[in-house]
């Protein structure tokens, strides 16, 4: 029965629409299909596990060449000529493709590309410092990419995730190593390390304010397997909603190429279903930038500064229309019609298909909050296609979409931050959440 439901389920979870696309793209590589390989292995546990009332957690069965660069320093960078005629836009105000940036933009993008580079060296050089093994790192926030409110003197912590095969052995080699990075959690060996990240919020064990090679950084330890399932089903979106917004790769790994690639994919269709029918660039952006603060309690409590999508989108537009350009281009429901303007095709059908497509999580989030709010959506996986069409063309989908968001992010941000005072000490907790604030008190007076 299982196998059934999965043959049942693969189409409507592809992440890529390889049936609307005009043309033929190639095979994945040998690398590629390696990582697939690996995600379909670690879906067989998922999907024993994970059969539902309405769904089951399903891997995308391919990933083609032009959608595989998703940094924003290495994001394909050709248009595909072709214009994608969805029915929805009048006849001559369609763009062919996706338009280049402006010559202004393009300066903008080099001089963001010139710095990637020289932080990218310093930060490897960090890495260099960690005898325990790093499969996968990447560096984001203020500390790597420049946001509005800012001064030219500020010098934000830098934040990074490492992403690790073996969190017990990796946090009992570093405790042997960096044993000055640990809370009183480091006495009680790397078990208790492990337990506590596995278990405790968003799967992620942070060290603070530790200085390395002179530079002060924030680094965050996570399971590959704990990564990979939240970009593909958005378990937490703790980590997937920060990779919504530019990173910077500082170690590669195959299976994250083809994980961030299906996550910023579900990123945009969010979005769509958060936004009218025609929009600006600047408002998908900050509608996709919401997504990591949507729910999020430090908004509410002044513990993260309230201008901060603003300010991230505004400092780094050309990023962001780098790091999508693909995907906009891949996506048959969405066009540009101007230099700054889209349309998404609004007619139910379209928009149902897009939403069979999101994260179990987040289409499950959906269906509680669609029937709480009087809809009749019969449970079962054979209702999927009735109940997506009934969601989409519901009043308030989108403060209803956002509030599915909101329901995912909510409990593993407050978790994870109240872990943050085992990982880190009361000390650094403090000092952290002071830091926080002030750039709150900051925001709030420069209104």
């Amino acid at each position: 029965r299982s196998g059934a439901i999965a043959q049942v389920r693969w189409e409507s979870k592809l992440a890529v629409d390889t049936g609307s696309r005009k043309t033929e793209v190639g095979a994945a590589s040998e690398t590629d299909a390696a990582a697939l390989l690996l995600l379909r292995k670690q879906n067989l546990k998922l999907q024993a596990a994970s059969i539902s009332n309405d769904r089951q957690t399903v891997i995308p069965p391919a990933i083609h060449k032009d959608l595989q660069s998703v940094d924003g320093h290495n994001a394909t960078r050709q248009q595909t000529g072709n214009t994608k005629t969805g029915g929805h836009a009048s006849a001559g105000t369609t763009v062919s493709g996706v338009p280049d940036l402006t010559p202004e933009e393009e300066a903008r993008l080099e001089d963001m590309r010139a710095a990637q580079d020289e932080i990218k060296n310093e930060l490897q050089s960090v890495l260099k410092q960690f005898v325990a093994p790093i499969r996968y790192a990447f560096a984001y926030g203020s500390g790597v990419y420049k946001q509005a409110g800012y001064g030219e003197a500020s010098k934000p912590m830098v934040d990074l995730i490492f992403g690790v095969s073996h969190p017990d052995h990796w946090h009992a080699l570093n405790i042997s190593q960096n044993r000055s990075h640990y809370s009183f959690m480091g006495t009680l060996g790397s078990h208790a390390v492990s337990y506590v990240q596995d278990r405790l919020g968003a799967g992620v064990y942070y060290n603070p304010f530790i200085e390395i090679n002179g530079i002060m950084v924030k680094y965050g330890v996570v399971s590959m397997e704990t990564l990979s399932s939240d970009l593909l089903n958005w378990d937490t979106l703790y980590l997937a909603g920060r990779m919504h917004k530019p990173t910077l790769t500082l170690r590669r790994d195959p299976l994250m190429r083809i994980s961030k690639q299906v996550n910023l994919t579900h990123a945009v269709r969010a979005a769509l279903l958060m936004l009218p029918k025609n929009f600006t660039s600047d408002e998908l952006f900050q509608a996709i930038a919401s997504i990591s603060f949507a729910g999020d309690f430090r908004m509410k409590i002044g513990g993260e500064n309230p201008q901060k999508v603003r300010n991230i989108v505004e400092a780094q537009m050309p990023l962001f229309k780098s790091r999508y350009r693909s995907i906009i281009e891949g996506l048959p429901n969405l066009e540009y019609i101007g230099q700054d303007l889209l349309q998404q095709d609004m007619g139910p059908g379209a928009r149902a298909a897009m939403l069979r497509k999101m994260p179990n999580n987040f289409y499950d989030q959906l269906v509680r909050l669609g029937r709480k709010a009087g809809a009749k959506l019969p449970p079962g996986l054979g209702a999927e296609t009735v109940n997506s069409e009934r969601l989409v063309t519901m009043a308030g989908i989108d403060s209803v979409a956002n509030k599915a968001v909101e329901k995912i992010v909510a409990r593993p941000a407050l978790t994870q931050s109240l872990k943050g005072i085992l990982s880190s000490g009361v000390t650094k907790s403090i000092t952290y959440m002071r830091a926080k604030n002030d750039k709150f008190k900051k925001a709030d007076s420069q209104k």
